[in-house]
């Protein structure tokens, strides 16, 4: 009886650090109509849950953002230039990290990921066509692991 009661008390811990993983919520919009962001910079601890939430406050056009796991032009311009022909706006590419699906004028979408383990400078654009040579920003892995 004792042992049942003792793992009871360990599952219900082991639940509760689980469900108690903190999250990291970065809200981002774009400059009105403008082809960019309002937030080009923002900050996570490698490892860590980000809770990505973009709210397309734009009255005319769509947007989405598609992380990418480096900062490198030439993969920008791939990934931006494969967009173009994919029907959802994001292509089928290993660098792409995570995305939020195209938000429409006045929509909010979000996505969940886990921040790369490495240190370093991760570029997010809007892949909706013709937006990503503009709409960019750099996500930064700096600090200290949270896991």
């Amino acid at each position: 009886m004792m042992r049942r009661s003792l793992l009871l008390v360990g599952l219900v811990l082991l639940a509760l650090r689980v469900q108690a993983e903190p999250v990291k919520e970065i809200v981002i919009e774009p400059v009105g109509d403008e082809l960019k962001f309002k937030v080009t910079e923002f900050t996570v601890a490698p490892g860590e849950t980000v809770r990505l939430i973009f709210k397309n406050t734009a009255k005319v056009m769509p947007h989405n953002v598609v992380v990418l796991n480096t900062d490198s032009p030439s993969v920008v311009n791939r990934v931006g230039t494969a967009a173009i022909s994919d029907p959802d706006y994001v292509p089928d590419d290993p660098a792409i990290l995570a995305y939020t699906k195209v938000a429409q004028p006045g929509e909010t979408v979000e996505v969940t990921f886990k921040a790369p383990d490495k240190p370093g400078r991760y570029r997010y654009v809007c892949t909706f066509p013709g937006h990503y040579t503009l709409m960019q920003g750099v996500m930064v892995v700096s600090g200290k692991a949270t896991s």
